[in-house]
């Protein structure tokens, strides 16, 4: 047995008196915003594929309890599958109305999300734009075409975002184009009998470029029912993120594309423990602050180090309650030298996560406890370091007296503690 797990089942005497926060104690009645809204992203590579092989459509929304899918809206260069008004050439959306139809077929209720693809330059259709951008009256009715094809194949759209990452693309779809394009398609979906979507945006490639969210709430406009927005590892613009979010007011929240990218370093790649890090990072950001939708690039099914862990990292939050977690470093997730703990609640199974990523410091007998509650059972531990199995180390915990475990937190470890708690 490794010391990892033979001093995770020593028992641990409490303590009287005040709680210093020498532990982590774990707060199970103080809950942030439900994560309510789990997507499987159809637009990275294969994807639909790759959902529709195996059994993997029926884990991600059967045994996962995933929403919906995010799926793409054509007439780019390398796809023109709107070459004119009012014609949808149906041949480059085989692989995804297929795998919807999948999708529904195992949850009915399943979400249709659909986004505009990306194509730089050549993302929107001529016919749609001209030197200023996309043409609001011109690209609505490009919208109300795909609307109107995919309900031709059993399939509505729930959500719908118009827009994505206007950075890389020549729509300069700024605020008051936005509303314009939002309240022309109302008419035509009015017109043909379709339903209209709920509208997610900006959907940009970084949060708070231009003041978009900013002078769009300026307008106080009806057109934007969902923030929608992206935030990469490489940058986590916490600031930013929180602007954004608060100029979104009420609205639902939602990551869409969430990224497990590397840093461009020549130590570094997508399944190195610092990529895994800063992404756990990034998705923490997200969440600290009242996200309720979460969406993965490239989420794969668990075979490398990289997708284990982005399992992981997601499976315990879908549907979950984010609760307050005080370790002996605090509770802030910008610093990667820093003890970073956070927890989940999804009914009765509580998931405790621990990222120790200072080369120099090793926390020795941690202790992890609840502050109200008490854990039923015994506690499940996995453990990731750079010389650990894809999966991860395993072991099982003996908590003492209801309420707490200790674990050994070794340099550059993500460890992962799930088990039962009554409140």
């Amino acid at each position: 047995m490794s010391n990892f797990y033979a001093i995770s089942i020593l028992l641990v005497l409490l303590c009287s008196g005040v709680h210093a926060y020498d532990d982590v104690v774990i707060f199970p009645e103080e809950k942030g915003t439900q994560i309510n809204r789990f997507f499987y992203d159809f637009k990275s590579p294969s994807a639909p594929w790759k959902f529709m092989r195996n059994g993997y459509g029926e884990l991600l929304l059967k045994e996962y309890g995933f929403s919906g899918i995010r799926t793409s809206i054509y007439g780019t260069g390398k796809k023109p599958a709107h070459p004119e008004p009012g014609v949808v050439l149906d041949e480059y959306y085989e692989s995804e109305t297929r795998g919807l139809k999948l999708a529904k077929k195992i949850r009915p209720d399943t979400l249709i999300f659909a986004s505009k693809k990306l194509d730089n330059t050549k993302s929107f259709p001529e016919w749609t734009k001209d030197s200023n951008g996309v043409i609001p009256e011109q690209y609505a009715i490009l919208l109300a075409d795909y609307l109107e094809y995919m309900k031709r194949e059993g399939l509505e759209v729930d959500i719908l975002g118009i827009d994505n990452e206007r950075r890389f693309n020549e729509g300069n779809i700024m605020p008051e184009t936005h509303r314009d394009i939002v309240l022309e398609l109302r008419k035509l979906t009015d017109e043909r009998g379709l339903k209209m979507p709920k509208i997610i945006g900006p959907e940009d490639y970084a949060m708070g470029r231009n003041n978009w969210m900013k002078t769009f709430s300026e307008m106080n406009s009806d057109t934007l029912d969902i923030f929608g927005g992206h935030y990469y590892t490489r940058h986590r613009p916490l600031d930013k993120l929180k602007s954004d979010l608060a100029y979104a007011g009420d609205r639902e929240k939602w990551h869409t594309e969430l990224h497990w990218d590397n840093h461009g370093e020549a130590d570094d790649s997508t399944h190195s423990m610092k990529t895994a890090v800063c992404s756990f990072l990034a998705l923490w950001d997200c969440v600290d602050n009242g996200m309720n939708g979460l969406s993965w690039w490239d989420f794969n099914p668990p075979k490398k180090r990289r997708d284990h862990l982005m399992h992981a990292a997601s499976v315990p939050l879908v549907n979950a309650w984010p609760v307050k977690v005080v370790d002996p470093d605090g509770s802030g997730t910008v610093d990667l030298s820093e003890l970073h703990t956070r927890a989940f609640l999804q009914g009765d199974k509580l998931t405790v996560y621990a990222i120790n990523f200072d080369n120099s410091k090793e926390w020795d007998n941690l202790r992890f406890k609840l502050a109200s509650g008490r854990i039923v059972g015994k506690v499940e531990g996995r453990q990731w370091s750079d010389d650990a199995p894809a999966e991860g180390n395993s072991g099982i915990i003996k908590p003492f007296a209801g309420k707490t475990f200790k674990a050994d937190l070794a340099p550059g470890t993500i460890s992962i503690f799930t088990c039962r708690i009554k409140e």
